[in-house]
């Protein structure tokens, strides 16, 4: 009688074509991806899509009044996410904003309809800006209201020079408004 190992019977037979099924895993998933060769795709030069923290939170007050008691919203852009992709030498740039906002004293649950822009920047240059409004309601008399923008679309040439685009996402306030944001910074941000 023959060793179970070199038998082709039992669990030694078992151990060896686990391991040639194990050593051809890694070449079939190669093989899987000759199609879609990483190395023969073309760079993709995508521009930085952020939130300007300089405008990231705005907070309104009735006209005339800078009181706690006079505060309509203290309002902030939360976020941006979206997506990159090449079609045809072309970048196509989606994405989306989230914004929060508290009901203030002075606001008694109205929705609230705050101004907003998307700039494109090529460094301090502004080559872009595109204005915008964002309405949040405070349903059932919530404290506070959160809303995401309509999908924003921008096209762009790939070319290197797109990667120093940056898309900025922020409200459009005054200087008092940005002033006022400057000196009461929201906690956690």
């Amino acid at each position: 009688m023959t060793a179970t190992k070199n038998s082709g019977k039992g669990p030694g037979m078992i151990d060896i074509r686990l391991s040639l099924l194990l050593a051809i895993i890694p070449i079939l998933a190669l093989a899987g991806c000759a199609s879609d060769d990483p190395a023969s795709a073309p760079p993709m030069f995508c521009p930085q899509v952020a939130v300007l923290q300089q405008a990231a939170v705005l907070t309104e007050f009735l006209p005339g009044h800078g009181d706690v008691a006079s505060e309509i919203t203290t309002a902030q852009v939360t976020g941006v996410a979206g997506s990159c992709t090449l079609r045809k030498h072309q970048l196509s740039l989606s994405f989306q904003a989230g914004f929060a906002a508290t009901n203030g004293p002075a606001n008694g649950f109205a929705p609230l309809t705050l101004p907003y822009f998307v700039a494109m920047t090529d460094g301090d240059d502004i080559v872009r800006e595109d204005f915008h409004t964002i309405t949040l309601n405070f349903d059932g008399n919530a404290s506070t209201a959160e809303a995401t923008s309509q999908k924003v679309k921008i096209d762009l040439p790939n070319r290197h020079w797109s990667s120093r685009i940056q898309v900025l996402v922020g409200f459009q306030e005054t200087q008092e408004e940005l002033d006022y944001a400057a000196s009461h910074p929201i906690a956690g941000q």
